[in-house]
């Protein structure tokens, strides 16, 4: 037993879930109770090395959910559209409850902005929308409540965008003009998560958007070619022709940035706030400086 209050995360063993698990460990302050379908896998068994109390829980078993908040002081929600699909919003609405109902002084919620209505239903975003939906009824509720949006990730520069060219230089692709995208690197998000539940009720009922940057695309590929020292340039594409790339959720992806394009709505002053929040939060260049091995692949 311990005397720390104990935070519950989903998704504990992903990116966003995991960021938080580990920082808020890491920090000593909280205990952490991690779920996760698979108990037994490498990033579960990591978590339980530095401490948390790693607990099998689907979140589409009411029975499952309701024994896992069990004691908590807070949590930490986020669900996965992509598994879930139109049980999203259902699941995440009975996790929510079971973790009020048990008690908890502080749920920290992971949504995004709401997208049918605002772009007239033009954007196909169920993973927005889902989310966004739960969103509006925790508030009007009253419940105590922190919503956090997410930018994209940086991390996803390496791994999903950037491509080497014929000419041995590199470039990505994207379908956003030059229009401000905003951005973060994931691994920020659990001292962001961290200081909102330092904050006890201040924030309840407020919308804090996660954002480290917001540049240009142009102005990304020029912070890469500073800091991985070859020429990177940023391609723009017309949205249709983005969405038919034999790209794993191309036509998700370009209606998503499509969305942020035409529907803007972080401004410099939401990443002051974050950046009030968690001091540490770092630029696109600063990531990149510091994430030099997951280029390494690609700089052979």
């Amino acid at each position: 037993m311990t005397d720390r209050p104990l935070v519950l995360v989903t998704g504990a063993t992903g990116a966003q879930g995991g960021s938080v698990a580990r920082h808020l460990l890491r920090t000593g302050r909280w205990a952490v109770r991690a779920l996760t379908r698979d108990p037994r896998s490498e990033p579960a068994v990591a978590l339980a090395a530095l401490g948390a109390d790693v607990v099998a829980c689907d979140l589409t078993d009411p029975g499952q959910v309701h024994r896992s908040v069990t004691g908590i002081r807070a949590a930490f929600l986020v669900t996965d559209y992509w598994s879930l699909k139109e049980r999203e919003y259902d699941v995440a609405r009975r996790t929510a409850e079971a973790v009020l109902s048990a008690g908890a002084e502080t749920l920290v919620h992971s949504s995004l902005p709401e997208a049918h209505r605002r772009s007239g239903g033009a954007l196909a975003l169920p993973h927005h929308d889902g989310k966004a939906r739960l969103e509006e009824e925790l508030r009007g509720s009253g419940a105590p409540v922190v919503t956090v949006h997410l930018s994209t990730y940086y991390e996803n520069w390496p791994a999903r965008r950037l491509r080497m060219q014929e000419d041995g230089t590199f470039a990505f692709v994207l379908p956003h003009g030059d229009a401000p995208l905003p951005a973060v690197s994931v691994a920020d998000l659990g001292p962001l998560v961290a200081a909102v539940l330092g904050t006890g009720t201040a924030l309840h009922g407020e919308v804090v958007k996660v954002v480290g940057d917001l540049l240009p695309p142009a102005a990304y590929a020029a912070a890469l070619t500073r800091s991985l020292g070859v020429p990177v340039s940023y391609q723009d594409v017309p949205y249709e022709t983005y969405r038919q790339l034999p790209l794993p959720h191309a036509r998700a992806i370009a209606d998503m940035l499509e969305f942020t394009r035409r529907h803007p709505d972080v401004t410099p002053a939401d990443v002051a706030r974050a950046r009030t929040l968690h001091p540490g939060l770092r630029t696109f260049g600063d990531w990149a400086d510091s994430a030099q091995e997951q280029f390494a692949h690609l700089l052979r």
